[in-house]
C-alpha cells in the first residue's frame, strides 16, 4: 500500500512539473516585445509547397525581408521592396493580451489575424479573423502563419495559403538578419 501512495504521488508530482513546463510559449506580449527586435533587414530562402506536394521537389527562391519599428506600437513589416509584389504586414497589441497582424497584399486582399498561445518555445503563431476586399470562402489569402525564432538573427516561418475555402499550399522561409 505504501508503494502504490508513493508511486501515485511521484506520478502527480511528473505530472505537475510536465503541465508547467509545457507553458513555455510566448504571451502577447512577450510576442510583441519580441518582434520590436526583429527590426532591420532580412534575407534568406522561400518555399512555396502545394498541397499534396513533397517539400523537397518545390523550387526555392531567394527573398528579403524588413523590420520597422512604429513608435514603439507597431512593427511594420516588408516584403519584395520596391517590387510590384511588394507587400506589407503590420502587428500592433490591442492592450496586453491581445497582438494583431495584418497582412497588405499584393493581390489586393488585407487577411487580419490574431495571436494564439502554443507551448511550442519560441513560436509567435496567428490565426485568421477577418479579412477586408475578399471573401474568405472564394478569395486566395494568407490565412494563417507563425514564426520561430531560433536566435537573434534567425527565423523561420510558416504561412497557410488558402483558395476556394480551403488550404492550397504553405510558404516557407528561413531568414538571416543581415549585418
Amino acid at each position: 500500500m505504501k508503494r502504490i501512495k508513493i508511486a501515485a504521488l511521484s506520478t502527480a508530482a511528473l505530472l505537475l512539473s510536465t503541465t508547467a513546463l509545457a507553458g513555455e510559449g510566448f504571451s502577447p506580449d512577450e510576442a510583441f516585445q519580441t518582434m520590436l527586435k526583429l527590426e532591420g533587414t532580412w534575407a534568406g530562402e522561400a518555399q512555396v509547397v502545394q498541397l499534396g506536394q513533397d517539400r523537397e521537389a518545390a523550387s526555392v527562391s531567394a527573398t528579403t525581408v524588413s523590420f520597422k519599428n512604429i513608435g514603439n506600437s507597431s512593427v511594420m513589416q516588408t516584403f519584395a521592396a520596391g517590387t510590384p509584389s511588394e507587400m506589407i504586414s503590420m502587428y500592433h497589441q490591442d492592450g496586453k493580451n491581445e497582438l494583431i497582424h495584418t497582412h497588405y497584399c499584393a493581390i489586393g486582399n488585407q487577411p487580419s489575424m490574431t495571436f494564439a498561445s502554443t507551448d511550442q518555445e519560441g513560436v509567435i503563431d496567428f490565426k485568421f479573423t477577418k479579412g477586408t476586399n475578399m471573401d474568405v470562402d472564394a478569395d486566395y489569402h494568407a490565412h494563417a502563419s507563425n514564426m520561430r525564432i531560433i536566435d537573434a538573427d534567425t527565423y523561420e516561418t510558416r504561412t497557410e495559403n488558402w483558395g476556394g475555402g480551403k488550404l492550397m499550399s504553405h510558404r516557407y522561409t528561413t531568414m538571416k538578419r543581415v549585418e
